[in-house]
């Protein structure tokens, strides 16, 4: 066993000066980097580079199958002072009468909107800016005679926007 370590140690040196070879053979400095001059090249200057810019915050308003009964407005919290590029995805009521309820969007101007159920995939401009986003969800029976008395209804909303500071 005392006699191995030799040859052993012979493979290892001859290895490693044959990896040091290949890697000044191959991959030396100088062809690293096409047109470098083995100095080190100044990477800002490479136009092949990618350029990464971040995508702007988008965030989400969802509610899934809220439940209520008879009239409600649920007030949603916007990041940030205003919501810019304002997209309905989806926005559903069930209940009696539930036509009745609405999305509710103030805009930075004063003017409501109102978007009612059903409406899907609904883009605003870009240059509107929305103040104010509630949701009012409306499910009563309706009579003539005697009060109107209030019903179970869900409601189911998805909103993305921008954050404006």
């Amino acid at each position: 066993m005392a006699k191995t370590w030799k040859p052993f140690a012979l493979g290892a040196l001859v290895m490693l000066v044959l990896m040091i070879a290949g890697y000044l053979a191959f991959l030396g400095p100088d062809k690293v980097l096409p047109g470098s001059d083995g100095k080190g090249e100044d990477f800002s200057k490479n136009y092949n580079a990618v350029t990464i810019t971040p995508l702007p915050s988008l965030r989400i308003i969802r509610g899934t199958e809220v439940a209520f009964e008879g009239k409600v407005e649920l007030r949603q919290t916007i990041a940030g002072r205003l919501a810019r590029n304002l997209a309905i995805v989806d926005f559903q009521a069930t209940g009696e009468h539930a036509d009745k309820s609405y999305l509710k969007i103030v805009w930075e101007n004063g003017e409501v909107e109102k978007i009612y159920p059903g409406t899907k995939d609904k883009q605003f401009a870009e240059d509107r800016r929305a103040a104010e986003i509630s949701i009012v969800g409306y499910s009563m029976r309706e009579r003539k005679l005697f009060k109107d008395s209030p019903r179970k209804g869900t409601l189911t909303w998805e909103i993305r926007y921008e954050p404006v500071q």
